[in-house]
């Protein structure tokens, strides 16, 4: 009996999981660059947790939210759609790769495109990170014409002045998200490569790959599932209630 309560508890505390998760992406789902994080089921031999996530490997997957529960969590690098803004300032990436940008923790990466100039004339983040150039030092904009080329170069009133540090990894589930849009590599000496095959799109920012429908449609089934599991735990009190009475009255 004790061994069906611990499974029955450790799967209503699974579902409990994989519903924060789809909580989030949902809230995240307007949110610039926002990749969705998935969950999956940790199978009895851990040699073969890695043919439950299509495209990965021992060497380069990264959990995101694992526990002693048999579930765990990773983040889903598929591309958002790129939508038009007109904003000079707005960048989107086609294809893959991450901006990099300076963060008091050091340097981290992004897709979240929507840049803005700070009181000093730098690039950043819409959080005030420093967005980075290819020399790695911060990008200082002072003109009125702002074109951002399809190879990251940014010219200004005619002159090119410098260009967007773009970098891809090749263990990108190896990619650690920390918040913000923001990521960082396991291996702190892995700094990417640069992303040679992306195209830079001005005037664009791309959109979260969260799918609203099937994230709704997959809560829906995850109450539905916790509601179940709640249901056999108070079956099972109310059968060892009736069971200690009768143990009582004998």
């Amino acid at each position: 009996m004790s061994g069906q309560i611990s499974g029955i508890l450790s799967g209503t505390m699974a579902q409990e999981m994989k519903l924060e998760v789809l909580s989030n992406n949902m809230a995240n789902a307007n949110t610039v660059g926002f990749k969705e994080d998935r969950v999956f089921r940790i199978p009895s031999s851990p040699s073969s947790v890695w043919d439950n996530i299509p495209g990965s490997s021992q060497k380069d997957l990264s959990i995101n939210n694992v526990s002693s529960l048999p579930v765990g969590s990773f983040t889903n690098f598929e591309q958002g759609h790129l939508k038009t803004t007109g904003n000079a300032l707005d960048v989107a990436l086609d294809g893959d790769g991450f901006f990099s940008v300076q963060t008091s923790k050091g340097l981290q990466y992004t897709r979240k495109g929507n840049f803005v100039l700070n009181s000093n004339g730098t690039l950043v983040t819409q959080e005030g990170y420093p967005v980075l150039g290819n020399g790695g030092g911060e990008i200082r904009i002072s003109g009125k014409n702002v074109v951002v080329a399809s190879n990251g170069a940014i010219i200004v009133d005619g002159l090119e002045t410098d260009s967007l540090k773009i970098v891809d990894f090749v263990n990108k589930k190896g990619l650690l998200k920390i918040g913000e849009s923001l990521y960082r590599p396991q291996d702190p000496n892995d700094t990417g490569a640069p992303a040679v095959k992306t195209q830079v799109q001005q005037g664009a920012i791309e959109a979260s790959n969260v799918d609203s429908i099937k994230m709704m449609t997959e809560m829906i089934d995850v109450i539905r599932g916790y509601e179940s599991y709640q249901k056999i735990l108070q079956s099972m009190n109310d059968t060892n209630g009736k069971t200690n009475e009768i143990g009582k009255l004998s």
